[in-house]
């Protein structure tokens, strides 16, 4: 694995570290159960990263299968002209999920999260209703994982063999939930000095994830359709 290649993949699973399933969950089961319900934090982070991780060696064998079927065919220009057309679709797609363009159709902008302390009241019952919140949170940010299939692809563009890519995607999710687990053991250590700040993170988190998502998948559409144009240019 080459430098470049580690270093898109260390931005990627950092990005992907600050969503709503991998971090301000987390923020609001620690603030929600106190020092008593860490077991449970810990639960639902091995839980959403192991998914994770399942699911993109599932998505990386089918990417690996689909680069070896289509061998030259990737350098033609219909595909450089679906990229150009994945781009503008993702970047259309980032403006219609940004909170001010919902606040302008009339939407809820905190719709969404008040969705989501309601299942986390409703999980914190139980050590299963715990797995049941991470598995939700995994399925319902799938459709935005933009970042992860952007590592996914491009670990599978690198072609650096079974073991390798399993290495990587594993590293890709214990850096995803990473952030999380610090603020856990900080919790843990210095509940006292942590409370505080830690309300006013999960309520700046909880009002940003939102464009932070919109961002990010619009910069994703951005950089691929860079890339077809590319393609047609060459």
């Amino acid at each position: 694995m080459t430098l470049t290649l580690a270093g898109l993949l260390l931005v990627l699973a950092l990005v992907d570290s600050t969503s709503i399933g991998t971090l301000i969950v987390p923020m609001w089961l620690l603030l929600a159960t106190g020092r008593r319900g860490v077991g449970k934090v810990v639960l639902y982070l091995v839980t959403i990263g192991a998914f994770y991780l399942a699911l993109g060696l599932v998505l990386a064998a089918g990417a690996r299968a689909a680069f070896v079927a289509l061998g030259d065919a990737l350098d033609s220009p219909a595909v450089s002209v679906a990229a150009v057309v994945v781009g503008v679709a993702l970047v259309w797609w980032s403006y219609r999920i940004d909170p001010k363009t919902k606040a302008k159709r009339g939407e809820d902008p905190h719709a969404a999260a008040r969705r989501w302390h309601a299942r986390i009241s409703t999980a914190l019952g139980s050590t299963r209703g715990v797995v049941v919140l991470a598995l939700v949170a995994g399925l319902l940010e799938a459709a935005s994982m933009v970042p992860y299939l952007a590592a996914i692809g491009a670990l599978s563009a690198a072609d650096l063999g079974v073991a390798s890519t399993v290495t990587a995607l594993t590293a890709y999710c214990l850096v995803m939930i990473a952030p999380a687990l610090v603020l856990v053991v900080l919790r843990v250590l210095a509940a006292r000095w942590v409370d505080r700040p830690l309300e006013r993170l999960a309520a700046w988190a909880e009002r940003s994830a939102a464009s932070a998502t919109a961002w990010t998948v619009g910069i994703v559409g951005v950089l691929i359709g860079l890339q077809g144009l590319g393609g047609l240019a060459g």
